[in-house]
């Protein structure tokens, strides 16, 4: 979040009203289930409020926007965007969680929806400190204090409006929204907001996109969403395929989900804040080799980000297959708009090395392809019904499950609103709250393939990370003969090279 940068101007919230906050504080129960991933998120979260502790899981995005700036009009957008919205009109009681109860979800009604602007304080600059420190001190503490599940609303909405146009800032419990709800939902108040201005001047989508607006007014429930995911779990026996996948892949891999490829230097069970870094893998011209490289073998780019972790993986560590967790969204027919914590995890898993020795990239490829459309499949059952399963056959360490390394891939040229200015101006972000692993988030535009790590914020774990991201970006490279690739230095070879020469019987040439 400290990336983005304003310029100065009259920083406005658009808050609640006072009779939309009176009429949530009374809104009537709602007796469907939080989606699995809000349950683990809600339970979290009052274990952290019963402890003292901060609360920091939200995520957000910020852009810019040019014209003048009425903020009237941006109200009425949000108002349109939360009424449209169903489970951006929820919020939780979390108080049985602590005894181990479920959290009760309170659903206020559409029609008492209505937010304002409110100005907030001028600038005053503390010693020594610049307009954009003072902008992300303020966007955090608006964030920390808004972004929570047990009260509404549970996000945040403002704009920095200068003479040449305004900043447009969006903060959101992770309860509520996801990575792919939080790339669309700024160009959809962008969208609401030139409705707004000029009812009949905005062209929904001109690229006429698959993806495009529902009709005004719909959008997928993601309170029906959650109902459906919790039937379905319920109704999948313990030995069906995508249960068996799951068991399959752990069972291979000594119980555990998989971790970073290198060691973090924590000890087991401590955590460190969160430190987010972005690095490019491949440029335009990379890209283009890489797309030509997939379609002569048949896979899709998916397959090939896979293929290139497993490798990197494989040549750090020495195994002879890959295992992974990845990040797949659920947004079927109807909620492909949704906004809402819509995703599953599934196994990815495929041999990467023979006798010791990785595989060349083109070998791997179909291997990793295949493996990604049939964690596809697997992902069709909430992960929660496999790991109720693997808990209780004993399959599973329940202490792999406190922070497993995450992977997620997303071709950001697919989305709602590529080619608006609130898209393409865009930065997503999350709260920097603390991690015992690190997660990779693999993302594509039309200028380059990226990486973007969560990682903890200590020494030894910025050293792996930074050799990490080396190795990573050279089996990009490899792949589509940039550079050759030179097998990596092992941290036990340099240990042993160096005791060789402190007794004078080698070194390290």
């Amino acid at each position: 979040m400290g990336t983005w940068t304003t310029e100065p101007g009259q920083v406005l919230h658009v808050r609640p009203t006072a009779q939309a906050r009176a009429a949530a504080a009374s809104a009537p129960v709602d007796p469907g289930p939080p989606s699995f991933l809000q349950g683990d998120h809600l339970r979290a979260y009052a274990a952290r409020r019963a402890s003292g502790g901060r609360h920091r899981a939200w995520t957000g995005t910020a852009s810019r926007l040019d014209g003048a700036f009425d903020g009237a009009a941006l109200a009425r957008a949000l108002t349109r965007l939360v009424r449209r919205h169903e489970g951006l009109r929820t919020w939780f009681d979390v108080d049985a969680c602590t005894a181990g109860g479920t959290p009760v979800r309170h659903l206020v009604p559409a029609d008492a929806v209505a937010f304002e602007p409110v100005a907030v304080p001028a600038f005053s600059p503390r010693p020594g400190g610049s307009w954009d420190d003072w902008v992300t001190a303020h966007l955090t503490e608006t964030f920390d204090a808004a972004c929570r599940p047990d009260s509404w609303a549970p996000f945040a909405l403002g704009a920095v409006v200068a003479d040449d146009g305004f900043g447009l800032f969006w903060g959101c419990d992770h309860a509520f929204t996801d990575g792919a709800s939080q790339l669309m939902v700024l160009s959809e108040i962008e969208e609401l907001y030139a409705e707004e201005l000029d009812p009949s001047g905005w062209s929904s989508d001109p690229r006429g996109s698959s993806l495009s607006r529902p009709d005004p007014g719909t959008a997928g429930s993601f309170l029906a969403h959650a109902v459906a995911e919790h039937a379905l779990a319920a109704a999948t026996p313990a030995d069906a395929p995508e249960i068996r996948a799951w068991a399959d892949a752990v069972t291979a891999h000594d119980g555990r989900l998989p971790g970073f490829a290198l060691d973090l230097g924590l000890p087991p069970g401590e955590t460190a804040p969160v430190r987010i870094r972005s690095a490019t893998l491949l440029d335009a011209d990379g890209l283009a080799r890489l797309d030509e490289l997939v379609a002569a073998h048949g896979a899709r780019f998916t397959g090939a980000v896979f293929a290139g972790i497993a490798l990197t993986d494989a040549r750090l560590t020495g195994a002879a297959d890959w295992f992974g967790v990845t990040v797949v969204g659920t947004r079927g027919p109807g909620f492909e708009t949704t906004q809402g914590w819509l995703c599953n995890f599934a196994p990815v898993t495929f041999p990467v090395a023979d006798d010791g020795v990785p595989a060349p990239f083109t070998a791997v490829l179909p291997a990793a392809d295949a493996a990604f459309r049939q964690a596809r499949k697997v992902a069709k059952v909430p992960v929660h019904a496999a790991l109720g399963v693997m808990l209780a056959d004993g399959v599973l360490d329940p202490a792999s499950l406190g922070s497993p390394q995450l992977i997620s891939y997303l071709d950001l040229r697919r989305f709602p609103g590529a080619g608006r200015p609130a898209y393409d101006n865009g930065l997503h972000f999350t709260g920097e709250g603390r991690t015992a692993n690190a997660s990779l988030w693999v993302n594509r535009d039309h200028e380059r393939l990226y990486l973007v790590t969560q990682s903890p914020d200590a020494p030894a774990a910025q050293a792996a990370v930074d050799r990490y991201i080396a190795e990573l970006t050279a089996t990009f490279e490899a792949a589509v003969g940039v550079v050759p690739i030179a097998a990596p230095v092992e941290a036990d070879d340099v240990a042993r090279d160096e005791r060789l020469e402190a007794t004078g019987a080698g070194s390290l040439g």
